[in-house]
């Protein structure tokens, strides 16, 4: 086995449980005395670093929730499949978790692509998938009713970058780097648009692939026009690798990203190529007080994983799983948990802003703060 990779058979293991049968007059996932759940996370790819912390994460909250006696009865055990990024096997996954293994929701479900990809089955099998870790605007429109995000849209995050690059770092020559697929070309529409009705141009732009081991052609294009900013629209291992191409050849602009630059395996990754760097940021940093008592969590539960965007974004689906469980009356379904998820009003998690859900608008949180990397770690410069 691969280190840092469990199975959902470990997974399994890890929380004590045996698989058990159930009648065909239950819900789905759902017998006496346990809730079955699932996720699809990218574990073999360039987001696999990020991935197990975002499984350690869910694992870790609901191994607290077990211990301390489950929901209304019930443990909880989540059945984690692979997707590598691919939205093939991502696809392939969740049809497996749903057919398969029974499951009664998704939850923690990381990548925008794959996300995306299992949109339409999720749709048909009206399966809830509660905090997908995404920036699409498409899992959030109201015909998505089965979807409840956690995160500002990808468009969202451009705008917000915009913004500060606009009205606090008031800088002139912008330009952009941005992973080639939703994920990246989303929050690169939301900068794009913002800087156009400010009357602004982007002076250059460079595109990555998600596994790319190279990044001197992007930072030579972008160097080239000689920006003031640079905003970095990518998810952190290649992020890194192309700061560290830029260190070695002496570029350093300011440089400006998204949220989950603001997590420890950022900065783990990209050493002293990330310091200075501006990070405008939708999710707790691990040294904000309301932090604290998720941390504790974590590290009693997964010690080897450091408090941070990943993990604490696969908390947060954990946490919003069980607040709506908890307030199912009778016997829980699939209709019940979506109903109870809409219920869920100003949820204050410690690691999220406030997070609130109605029957129209399934959207996550909208607010941002700044900080900025220094010495290895996030300074913040303006809370949310």
């Amino acid at each position: 086995m691969r280190s840092g990779i469990i199975t959902a058979a470990v997974v399994s293991v890890l929380f004590g449980f045996a698989s058990t049968g159930q009648s065909s007059a239950q819900t789905a996932g759902v017998t006496e005395n346990k809730v079955v759940i699932g996720a699809f996370l990218p574990l073999q790819s360039g987001l696999a670093a990020g991935a197990v912390q975002v499984r350690d994460g869910t694992n870790a909250y609901l191994r607290h929730v077990n211990e301390n006696g489950g929901v209304n009865g019930r443990t909880i055990e989540w059945r984690v499949e692979n997707d590598s990024y691919n939205p093939q096997q991502a696809v392939a996954a969740v049809r497996s978790l749903v057919e398969r293994d029974g499951i009664f929701a998704l939850v923690s479900t990381l990548g925008t692509v794959t996300n995306l990809a299992v949109l339409p089955y999720v749709q048909q099998r009206k399966v809830p998938l509660i905090g997908p870790i995404v920036g699409a605007p498409t899992l959030l429109e109201p015909e998505a009713e089965e979807v409840f995000g956690i995160l500002p849209t990808g468009v969202e995050r451009g705008r917000a970058m915009a913004r500060y690059i606009l009205e606090d770092l008031k800088a002139e020559k912008i330009a952009v780097l941005y992973q080639n697929d939703d994920f990246g070309k989303d929050p690169y529409d939301g900068l794009i648009e913002t800087l156009k009705e400010a009357g602004k141009e982007i002076v250059a732009e460079a595109s990555y692939e998600p596994n790319d081991i190279d990044m001197n052609n992007q930072v030579a294009r972008l160097r080239s026009a000689e920006p003031d900013v640079v905003v970095l629209a990518g998810i952190p291992k290649p992020v890194a690798l192309f700061l560290r191409t830029a260190e070695t050849q002496g570029w350093a602009p300011t440089w400006v990203g998204p949220s989950l630059l603001a997590d420890p395996l950022f900065a783990e990754l990209g050493g002293s190529a990330v310091e200075g760097m501006h990070i405008v940021f939708d999710v707790a940093l691990p040294n904000m007080p309301e932090a604290q008592a998720t941390n504790k969590i974590l590290a009693k539960y997964a010690p080897d994983t450091r408090p941070g965007y990943f993990a604490y974004n696969g908390v947060i689906g954990a946490m919003l799983f069980v607040e709506a469980l908890k307030h199912i009356e009778g016997e829980p379904t699939r209709e019940a948990l979506i109903e109870a998820m809409e219920s869920i009003k100003g949820f204050e998690s410690g690691i999220f802003p406030p997070i609130t859900y109605t029957k129209e608008d399934h959207a996550g949180v909208d607010r941002f703060g700044i900080a900025i990397w220094k010495g290895g770690e996030l300074q913040i410069s303006k809370s949310w």
